[in-house]
């Protein structure tokens, strides 16, 4: 079990990394710039994979636990999921799509950092 969840966390952490890095770098882009397919798919492909082992952790290690930590987590969980929803649903204005999901994404990452310290 030690060996799942360590498995988990780093692949939690090294695509949440990808995803939210990408994410918040291409708020920089031009709107005249367009982002490329392969961008577009690797970032899907790495928020999907945060996400279920995000879930995953959450199943084995929260387990129907309620409290400030578990909150925090929660709301994180919920941008992150906003997140995706917007870099998906906003094909028209990819540029727009990033920076709102770059909001979103600051937020999950900063909920995830201090879940532990929340009373």
């Amino acid at each position: 079990m030690r060996i799942l969840v360590m498995s988990l966390i780093a692949l939690h952490a090294l695509a949440g990394v990808f995803w939210a890095g990408s994410t918040l770098a291409l708020t920089h882009t031009s709107p005249s710039h367009r982002i490329t397919p392969e961008l577009f798919r690797a970032q899907i492909t790495a928020a999907a994979l945060a996400i279920t082992a995000g879930g995953a952790l959450w199943g084995i290690a929260i387990r129907g636990a309620h409290g400030p930590m578990e909150n925090a987590l929660g709301i994180g969980a919920l941008c992150a999921l906003a997140a995706l929803g917007v870099q998906a649903g906003m094909r028209k204005s990819p540029v727009m799509a990033q920076r709102i999901a770059a909001v979103l994404l600051s937020v999950t990452v900063v909920c995830m950092v201090i879940s532990p310290y929340v009373t």
